[in-house]
């Protein structure tokens, strides 16, 4: 779903030009100020953490850990519950405007929602690596089915099993957590598109 409302949204010829700027404007000044207001010796390394994420799971606080289940149960409300308008909004804002959904505020909670659970998963994965941890469950999905609906549950499922796989493997090999996630989303990718390439002869 995150994938499909990037295209919808992020990709108008308005906003293309300005996200590139945003993204590494922003990248800039936060290294900027990790510089100025560092509290600690070793800056590489927490330049490092921040934009390919942690080494290792075990650096989590247990505050992290159940904020992640809060917000992912969060996120499994909004989606049943907000089906429908969710739909609407994200393929057509203008038709959904015009039907009496109130386009704008699920628009919002839609840019809140996908901006919280990216700063959730910035500490695991990084700021550069979450992008690929959004993005590939979703063009997974888009290889095998064509609905909506199945697209967003397939992409929600691919994306646990992706987590769960890149977290064990990492445990077991001393790879990083991050880097791990996303090969293994990589190596799915790869199999959900030969599948439905062979699917669709």
């Amino acid at each position: 779903m995150n994938e499909i409302f990037s295209f919808f949204h992020i990709s108008q010829p308005k906003q293309k030009n300005k996200m590139p700027m945003l993204s590494v404007g922003a990248l800039a000044i936060g290294y900027l100020l990790m510089n100025v207001f560092s509290t600690s010796s070793n800056l590489s390394g927490d330049v490092c953490s921040t934009l390919f994420g942690s080494t290792s799971i075990l650096t989590l606080t247990k505050t992290e850990v159940w904020l992640c289940v809060v917000l992912s149960a969060v996120v499994v409300f909004l989606y049943f519950f907000f089906y429908h308008k969710i739909f609407s909004v994200t393929f057509d804002e203008s038709f959904a405007a015009a039907t009496g959904i109130r386009a704008k505020g699920y628009n919002l909670l839609l840019a809140v929602v996908t901006a919280v659970v990216i700063v959730m998963a910035m500490n695991l994965v990084g700021s550069l690596l979450i992008s690929a941890l959004v993005t590939f469950p979703a063009m997974s999905a888009m290889r095998l089915f064509r609905s909506f609906r199945s697209v967003t549950l397939c992409a929600a499922l691919l994306a646990v099993f992706c987590a769960a796989a890149g977290i064990l493997i990492a445990i077991l090999a001393g790879t990083p957590v991050g880097s791990t996630i996303v090969a293994v989303e990589i190596l799915l990718f790869a199999l959900c598109s030969l599948l439905g390439w062979a699917v669709r002869r």
